[in-house]
């Protein structure tokens, strides 16, 4: 794909007057205005737009990993990304998600999912408020999550770009299977739909919230809380 030399313009449209900033290139046809059409409404985020995500994403780890390989748009402008994933460009379109929440379909265009139960120990998280239901492998990519980039916005200081980490204290059973590819986004990631809201596991006793202290070193992110692999014999019995 032929790609201009120029680079993503982002904040309002050019007739509005607003600074534009950089953040990568984009296909020719993009120029002169890949913000063209999008109402602006923040210089926070991309174009202005909150659907389109912050500005400037994370820089420190572990947010940083998970965002390493992100495309924001694919290879789309980012008006054609809203004309593409939202009910409309205009400010008031919201965006569309796919069926059967979001687990990858079988060719019977089944959903791919399984009931699992979480165990004592267990790190997962989400980007998104406890309102919400869903939850992923903690450290997941956020290309294999398959959200829009509205799910990277702050809304609680304390929780920047939106992200949550919670340990697991009491079991519970989830619907768990792979993520569909949507949003220019490949998916395949392993998501948990659990049956009650994030909010209602905290307060249940399920969950328990974790701060950054508790998540930010890479050993956190192996599953220690699966039982070690038992000693292979060391002997194969012979034969009668």
């Amino acid at each position: 794909m032929k790609l201009s030399s120029s680079i993503l313009l982002l904040g309002a449209v050019a007739q509005q007057g607003y600074a534009h900033f950089l953040e990568k290139q984009y296909p020719e046809r993009c120029d002169p205005d890949p913000c063209a059409g999008i109402t602006f409404q923040n210089k926070t985020y991309v174009c202005g737009d909150p659907r389109l995500g912050p500005v400037n994403l994370p820089k420190n780890f572990p947010l940083s990993t998970e965002l390493q390989t992100y495309s924001r748009f694919g290879d789309l402008c980012p008006y054609e990304f809203l004309e593409k994933w939202a009910t409309d460009i205009g400010p008031n379109g919201t965006y569309i998600y796919p069926p059967s929440n979001g687990f990858l379909l079988d060719t019977d265009q089944a959903p791919v999912l399984g009931n699992i139960s979480l165990k004592v120990g267990q790190k997962v998280d989400r980007f998104g408020s406890e309102f919400g239901t869903f939850l992923a492998v903690l450290g997941a990519p956020y290309i294999e999550r398959a959200l829009p980039p509205s799910n990277l916005d702050t809304y609680d200081g304390a929780y920047p770009f939106n992200y949550y980490v919670y340990e697991v204290t009491k079991p519970f059973v989830v619907s768990g299977g792979p993520i569909a590819g949507w949003f220019e986004q490949p998916g395949l990631g392993t998501q948990f739909a659990a049956f009650s809201p994030v909010k209602d596991l905290i307060s249940g006793g399920y969950l328990r919230r974790l701060g950054r202290s508790e998540y930010d070193q890479k050993e956190e992110y192996s599953a220690s809380y699966l039982p070690a692999p038992s000693s292979a014999p060391s002997s194969v019995p012979s034969s009668a």
